[in-house]
């Protein structure tokens, strides 16, 4: 049984070893979930799946339903659902109106829609019932096309970022094991 000043010295040993950075909730959070999710089950190449597909469903315009979606995709494909569920909220209700907004302007350019929709200059019902599906389809292409720059950033960054975490936790377990 391990001597309780023993663990300190471990959890102070971890802490040492991480980048000085001044201990505070975000920190603490953003390290908390980073370590969390570096020790998912799966392969990280599974996990980094996932996490692409988390990162590809939250750009589409899909907000509600998007971490269903994640999973289901997850599952199909038979990669890590907790992945795919816990990067999907990169979209959340903070973050949406800037991802959505850039999202319809890269559509719109694409579609050669106008960038500023009609509905500002002309407020009716009208106006906004027949832009709408104009907007939605911007949505969709603008946010599928982000979705597979985000997805594939998202991925190799999600790989490397677990095979770190791992090769530094089995580093880690080596030292003390050769501790007397």
């Amino acid at each position: 049984m391990k001597n309780p000043s023993q663990n300190r010295d471990d959890v102070t040993e971890a802490y040492m070893e991480s980048p000085k950075l001044k201990p505070g909730p975000i920190i603490w959070a953003a390290r908390y979930f980073y370590y969390r999710f570096v020790r998912l089950h799966g392969s990280p190449e599974a996990i980094a799946w996932g996490a692409a597909a988390g990162f590809f469903v939250a750009m589409t315009p899909t907000m509600g339903i998007q971490t269903y979606l994640a999973v289901l995709l997850a599952a199909l494909f038979r990669i890590s659902k907790v992945a795919a569920a816990a990067t999907v909220w990169l979209t959340n209700p903070v973050t949406a109106p800037v991802l959505y907004g850039f999202n319809y302007m890269a559509g719109a350019k694409l579609l050669g829609y106008p960038l500023k929709a009609p509905f500002f200059s002309d407020p009716s019902w009208q106006t906004l019932w027949h832009s709408g599906r104009n907007v939605f389809l911007a949505l969709i292409v603008g946010g599928t096309l982000t979705g597979i720059v985000v997805g594939a950033a998202g991925y190799f960054l999600t790989l490397g970022m677990v095979k770190a975490g791992r090769e530094k936790a089995r580093q880690l377990k080596l030292r003390r094991k050769k501790r007397p």
